[in-house]
């Protein structure tokens, strides 16, 4: 390669580093912020954040999804589903190949392409568009985001990448709503299979401990006794918080058991919820699935900035060892981005319920059912005929100020 075009690719490359670090200094204080704040409890703070943030096009799509879960937390659903749709809409587009950008990232990074999440945290797009949806009581909008869904579910979209119990069941739910109960069950059977410690029966969705010596047989006939609750409440229960992008675990790492909730009314315990879906568990799989992939082609940009590096030295030996300090010193740097904002445990409680309900209370407990804290729900609290649905976040109160 000629000197001349090896400067010319030095040059266009480190415009692309200088526009993104330009913009990715306005950018990633913007995101950082918002997420401090938002595990904070401050959500009015973390919104105000994000609300204008001025960011490079390749990290539109965390924008919208980190704004999108904040708006959600505020109850501004309509405007949390607005950035999450606008996400599922740049993703789409991002599918048509870039040149430009993947040639970037083997002379720079993978942080010069464009943020396309990984496949579990695309199908979680929809499955809290779904909860904005059913909190504002728009049964045929959540069907819609069922079937986005199920298709993201697909064998030719997901892949080898891991299927998702809790994705299913809102799915599943979301049909249900709609007077749709063949494909409800469907889903619901899917969850079932999905989730190792809960079976779901597929009529009812009601959701049934598994036993570690519990077979299917016995499963199946447990269920089949299931029937529909005069009055019941479907509560959505999010909690803990997902995996930061620096977040890196063993290859012998194992999630650990989950906290869960409690619901009461009137001081009457109504049942609990249970775990369907861990997104630190989803993180870790579809990082081990990735790790061989990205490696060799770590491996591969390393082997070709050497070789441009080395092409730069045999004109001048001073600006090769430059350019290689630039090319493998400062710019080899890992992808870490990460929608962060999304809970970790994924949990589902559908309960009897009194037939006024206006609200409730949600006991949260760690593994060994201690109480660590009470969250009282009147809204959103929607009603399809006899069934009251919600959903709960374990966001923090913040504190007062003196």
């Amino acid at each position: 390669m000629a000197p001349r075009r090896v400067i010319a690719i030095l040059r266009q490359a480190g415009a692309a580093v200088l526009a993104a670090w330009v913009l990715g200094g306005c950018a990633t204080p913007a995101i950082d912020s918002a997420r401090y704040h938002y595990y904070a409890g401050q959500v009015d703070r973390a919104e105000a954040a994000l609300a204008d943030a001025k960011i490079p096009d390749k990290d539109r799509v965390l924008l919208l999804m980190e704004r999108g879960t904040v708006r959600q937390a505020l109850g501004a659903y309509e405007e949390s589903s607005k950035d999450f749709i606008a996400a599922a809409d740049l993703l789409e587009k991002l599918e048509a190949y870039s040149v430009s950008k993947n040639a970037a990232s083997w002379v720079v990074n993978d942080n010069t392409q464009n943020f396309r999440g990984t496949p579990f945290e695309r199908t979680l797009l929809h499955a809290f568009t779904a909860i904005n949806h059913l909190a504002e009581g728009r049964w045929d909008d959540a069907a819609v985001e069922a079937r986005r869904i199920i298709k993201s579910l697909s064998p030719e979209v997901k892949g080898e990448y891991p299927d998702d119990a809790f994705s299913r069941y809102m799915a599943g739910f979301c049909l249900e709503m709609i007077d749709d109960p063949s494909n409800a069950a469907l889903q619901y059977r899917l969850a079932s299979e999905l989730a190792p410690h809960v079976a779901v029966d597929e009529v009812t969705g009601h959701l049934i401990p598994k036993a570690a010596s519990t077979n299917m047989a016995d499963l199946s006939a447990r269920t089949s006794n299931e029937r529909p609750w005069p009055h019941e409440l479907v509560c959505f229960v999010l909690l803990d918080r997902a995996p930061r992008g620096y977040d890196r675990w063993s290859d012998h790492w194992r999630p650990g058991l989950p906290t869960y909730a409690t619901l009461s009314c009137n001081g009457q315990e109504l049942g609990r919820s249970f775990n369907l879906s861990d997104t630190v568990e989803l993180a870790f799989t579809t990082d081990q699935l990735e790790a061989l992939r990205k490696a060799a082609k770590s491996v591969s940009r390393v082997v070709l900035k050497e070789v441009i590096a080395g092409q730069v030295e045999q004109k001048d030996e001073a600006l090769g060892e430059l350019v290689r300090f630039i090319l493998i010193g400062l710019l080899e740097q890992p992808d870490v981005r990460r929608w962060e904002t999304l809970p970790r445990w994924l949990q589902v409680a559908r309960v009897p319920c009194p037939p006024d309900l206006t609200s409730f209370d949600v006991q949260l407990k760690n593994a060994a059912g201690y109480t660590y804290r009470t969250i009282h729900v009147e809204k959103p609290i929607m009603r399809r005929r006899n069934t009251f649905v919600s959903f709960c976040r374990d966001l923090p109160v913040p504190r007062a100020k003196p």
